[in-house]
């Protein structure tokens, strides 16, 4: 009798231990980006946050007051601005204001429903449009982004600024949209001409050197929220595809970019970098005023 109690109670002490084993939490979603809209000059009717995880999943939430009391609005997301909305890139989403005119709410987005949102948030405006009749809300969206990019020992300094499909500006260095920022799982990916006063010291020290001219050296990317981000170089190498890999890794890394020659059929001279620590800085150094110049 005992040994049949004992059977039965090691029995439920392994059933219970199967349980705990199946009902463990899957490690937490890995944040992609993270925009946030303030409804209102100075956020008066409060803030829209967007999330995008890896998995491609997202989440958006509501935080939302001075709104018409008990009313319904239709929220959705959108490509261009406030003043002139553009292409809509999100379902509807309904909220109901309570008694005092607030809106507090967290909703999950579904991968297709990102797969939706994404190329809106590609563009150089995206905004949150809510409507109640004529009663209408708006916020566009914004993110960390890189403003300036430093390499001390080459005598490196430059404005960054958002890159387009049209010839690099001068006077600045530009990133893609298509990939990663600062701090963000992927590619950063920055790019400047190979001309005095930007990235031609690159060049000139690979060419004098190879990559071991190169590699050691410490980046600073500054961002649109006053943070520095240090990188070393790892590797340095001329190549015709200078996005290879950027889309699919999930590492974070630094891409650097300028040319070898004077069009488009030269290969690319590409230094790739570790961020190892981000440090807050000053507005003043981290946002300065850019002047890019047709070339």
């Amino acid at each position: 009798m005992r040994s049949t109690r004992r059977r039965s109670l090691a029995l439920v002490i392994a059933l219970i231990t199967i349980m705990a084993i199946n009902v463990t939490p899957v490690s937490a979603l890995t944040l992609q980006r993270n925009w946030t809209a303030k409804i209102g000059a100075g956020a008066i009717y409060g803030k829209v946050n967007l999330k995008a995880y890896t998995d491609g999943s997202g989440q958006i939430r509501f935080n939302l007051k001075g709104l018409r009391r008990n009313a319904t609005y239709a929220a959705r997301i959108r490509g261009g601005t406030c003043a002139d909305p553009g292409t809509v890139g999100s379902k509807t989403f309904y909220l109901r204001t309570t008694s005092t005119g607030t809106v507090l709410v967290t909703m999950p987005l579904l991968p297709w429903e990102m797969q939706s949102i994404w190329p809106q948030a590609r563009k150089a405006n995206f905004i949150v449009r809510m409507a109640s009749g004529s009663n209408i809300r708006c916020g566009q969206f914004r993110f960390p982004k890189a403003t300036r990019v430093v390499i001390s020992t080459l005598s490196i300094s430059l404005p960054v600024i958002r890159g387009s499909n049209s010839y690099p500006k001068c006077r600045v260095a530009m990133y893609s949209p298509a990939v990663a920022q600062p701090r963000e799982p992927g590619y950063t990916f920055i790019y400047a001409h190979a001309r005095r006063g930007m990235f031609l010291p690159l060049l000139t020290k690979f060419k004098a050197s190879g990559a071991a001219g190169l590699i050691g050296r410490v980046v600073k990317v500054y961002t649109s929220d006053n943070y520095v981000s240090y990188y070393k170089i790892v590797s340095a190498k001329r190549t015709q595809d200078s996005f290879g890999g950027a889309y699919t890794l999930d590492r974070e890394r630094l891409r650097l970019q300028t040319s070898t020659g004077p069009n488009y059929t030269y290969p690319k001279l590409i230094a790739d970098a570790v961020r190892y620590k981000t440090l807050k800085s000053t507005k003043a150094a981290s946002q300065p005023t850019p002047r890019p110049v047709s070339c």
